[in-house]
């Protein structure tokens, strides 16, 4: 038995895989850690419950399982659109747990680009588990959000959440998301990389956004810009391509540090309440906001 374990992912929704691999991990560690991944994210097609809300439903359906919830820790952990930070939050929160100088191992398979990060952890163990094939969080949100029957490997308290959230104002928005995201997707040509400007202009102490009126993101702040029409290419300013970091497609965001053009509408808000509601952004502009914030301080400062 080795003495902690730690499990990321973001577990939208669990299923039985996932449980399965908490198991597993519990047969070989004392304690689990759970990092529940993009906790800092809005509401999406791709991120629909909260951190407490997936949390809530890991615990349920493990107590219905059997396992001990009592070895198992959850955490929030935010996405970061950077490896590097990302990796030294997961050894930060496993040393909080933990305690340093401890025996950890990381649980997971590789099953593709997305847990490419299983190797960026020298020096801790791999708890390799079993796959579960033909079961995958992806198949279950598009069942959900198109009204399809779920498929089998849901478990029974995670239907349950599901079925209540229907009821929430955040479902007939996130329907509507899934719709408008597959028709932006099909109207593409195969392979579309796209590009953006946006703006980052902060005065004093506001922060110039825009907040978003159609189906993608609706009523979430976004630093003010376009998506330009595929093909066409942005230059200059702060780039951030991570590739997972758009909804619709692969798009390099070209930020400027300069007043928001005309063109694109915005409005002042206070850099303080942007900085304490992540979740009020869409897509990763917090983390952009944030970044080029930091950069701005630490490049200001003496020394």
């Amino acid at each position: 038995m080795t003495a902690g374990a730690v499990y990321v992912g973001r577990f939208q929704p669990p299923h039985a895989a996932h449980l399965a691999s908490v198991r597993h991990a519990l047969a070989h560690a004392d304690h689990l850690l759970v990092l529940l991944g993009s906790a800092n994210l809005a509401r999406s097609v791709k991120n629909p419950f909260s951190a407490p809300e997936r949390a809530g439903m890991l615990r349920g359906a493990l107590r219905a399982a059997g396992a001990d919830v009592r070895r198992v820790t959850f955490r929030p952990l935010p996405d970061r659109f950077d490896a590097e930070l990302w990796a030294a939050d997961v050894r930060r929160e496993a040393a909080g747990v933990f305690g340093e100088g401890v025996s950890v191992s990381l649980v997971g398979f590789e099953k593709d680009a997305s847990t490419a990060y299983l190797r960026w952890f020298p020096g801790w163990d791999r708890l390799p588990v079993p796959e579960v094939p033909g079961l995958n969080a992806t198949d279950l949100r598009a069942a959900y959000f198109t009204g399809r029957p779920l498929p089998d490997g849901v478990p029974e308290v995670v239907r349950a959440f599901l079925a209540r959230f229907s009821e929430t104002p955040a479902s007939p928005r996130l329907r509507a998301e899934w719709a408008a995201v597959e028709a932006a997707r099909a109207a593409l040509p195969p392979g579309a990389h796209l590009h953006e400007e946006r703006w980052l202009h902060v005065e004093g102490e506001k922060v110039w956004l825009h907040t978003r009126r159609d189906s993608i993101g609706q009523g979430l702040w976004e630093l003010p810009g376009r998506v330009l029409p595929p093909g066409e290419k942005a230059t200059g300013g702060h780039e951030f391509a991570q590739p997972a970091r758009a909804l619709v497609a692969p798009t390099t965001a070209h930020v400027y540090r300069e007043a928001v053009p005309a063109a694109f509408p915005a409005r002042p808000v206070p850099v303080a309440l942007a900085l304490r509601t992540p979740r009020r952004f869409h897509e990763d502009h917090h983390v952009i906001f944030m970044r080029l914030l930091a950069g701005s301080a630490s490049s200001s400062s003496p020394g």
